[in-house]
């Protein structure tokens, strides 16, 4: 694995110590929030890191996946939802996957492929009531983040089995000097403090949403960390075996969306273009800079969409929709720029394109003519995260946080609400 994830701990302590202040010289004081970390024996945590239960209320949502008639929805930092779609209009909850520290998914026939912290776990749900785990890659994923955008899953202070799996917070006042700014976050104890984090489309008739960091493709898992691709062949899907780790760049590599022989893979800075002539060794075809933005893409046919939003997290201003013509993947082309009022997730059907407007709703809009975008519809009264479309069946999965959604797009302009299954604990 790449030095860089042993690094990070080293660097960020630097930064947050010459960031500090002397009290001897502080004059005002600064309230905050002092985060401690919650610790874990690593042993405990892969004993224990995935278990079938049964099927049980959705507290929060995070990434979906479908595969075949069933529906997977990720609750953050806890596990997978399975949920069979078989009729839509009244989806039955099928079984909850215990899985600590899991936040992506992707399915290949039979497989789950998970990520449990840094581990990636392969199980088996060919019976989802009766789930068992097949194989465990250790530590050959990029680090994790929670709810709050603060890295997980890292050993703490070097110790080989124990781990940092969350923090608790409490207020804390501390004295400053009037010219020096305070810090808005402090830890206690930990080795690492923070990474701004985020809160796959795969063969056959499996699919992930546009804020995927899994995807399949040519018999490959693909996934992606703040900086790299790593690639693990699944010819054999219940032994997966890690392939290689290529250093994409810094920028908070976010996303990534397979269509045709290329990866898109979506950052904070630019979007990203690889080839798969050779799945097993993805080449590099371009880079697109954009501003400082969070930013997931999906591609149909010759024409990528991007969308850049604002946000603590992303560090952003602007709230864009961004088009750009990759008929030739070594020379993109913007096409258009959007105003919208925060994007998120997107999809895409044959030209009728879809985006997730956060707190604003879900948009639906034409993108028969990607330098003429419009938009039919925009539901408001949804807090909306990221959607998958099933293609040609004019139906859309979204995730909202305070539910999971399924509409009819048969009228763009007049969609109808087919189901909503809710959460407990609805985000904001």
């Amino acid at each position: 694995m790449s030095k860089a994830f042993y690094i990070f701990p080293l660097m960020l302590s630097a930064m947050l110590m010459v960031g500090g202040c002397a009290k001897e010289k502080c004059q005002r004081i600064v309230t905050t929030k002092l985060f401690t970390p919650i610790l874990k024996s690593q042993a405990e945590v892969r004993a224990t890191a995935v278990q079938v239960q049964a099927p049980q209320e959705i507290g929060s949502t995070g990434k979906i996946y479908i595969s075949g008639r069933y529906i997977f929805v990720n609750e953050p930092g806890k596990g997978v939802h399975i949920i069979d779609n078989q009729y839509p209009a009244s989806p039955v909850k099928v079984s909850f996957i215990k899985v600590e520290g899991n936040r992506d998914m992707a399915v290949k026939g039979n497989i789950l492929y998970v990520d449990s912290y840094r581990d990636l776990v392969a199980i088996d749900i060919t019976d989802p009531t009766q789930v068992r785990k097949v194989k465990t890659l250790e530590d050959v994923l990029g680090y994790a983040w929670d709810e709050n955008g603060y890295v997980v899953g890292y050993k703490y202070y070097g110790q080989s089995d124990t781990m940092v799996v969350g923090y608790t917070s409490r207020d804390t006042a501390y004295t400053c000097d009037c010219q020096t700014g305070g810090n808005p976050v402090m830890f206690a104890n930990a080795s690492f403090s923070s990474l701004a984090g985020e809160k796959a489309s795969a063969a056959s008739n499996s699919k992930g949403g546009s804020m995927a960091r899994f995807t399949i493709a040519k018999d490959y898992l693909y996934t992606v960390d703040i900086s790299s691709l790593m690639s693990f062949n699944i010819q054999n899907p219940a032994d997966p075996v890690f392939n290689e780790q290529t250093a994409v760049g810094w920028g908070g590599i976010e996303t990534i969306f397979p269509y045709g022989d290329n990866l898109f893979i979506g950052s904070r800075s630019a979007m990203f273009i690889y080839s798969l002539a050779n799945p097993a060794k993805p080449e590099r075809k371009s880079a697109v800079t954009h501003f400082t933005a969070c930013d997931p893409v999906v591609v149909e046919g010759t024409t990528a969409y991007v969308t850049i939003r604002s946000g603590n997290v992303c560090s952003g201003t602007l709230n864009q929709l961004l088009v750009y013509d990759v008929k030739d993947v070594e020379k993109p082309v913007k096409l258009a720029t959007y105003d919208l009022k925060n994007p998120h997730g997107l999809g895409i059907d044959n030209g009728k394109l879809f985006v997730c407007e956060g707190v604003y709703g879900l948009r639906f809009m034409n993108a028969s003519n990607p330098a003429k975008i419009s938009t039919y519809k925009l539901v408001e009264g949804l807090n909306a995260y990221d959607v998958i479309p099933y293609n040609s069946e004019n139906r859309l999965l979204v995730s909202a946080a305070d539910g999971i959604y399924q509409y009819n797009y048969s009228s763009m302009s007049q969609p109808v609400l087919v189901s909503k299954i809710k959460v407990t604990k609805p985000g904001t």
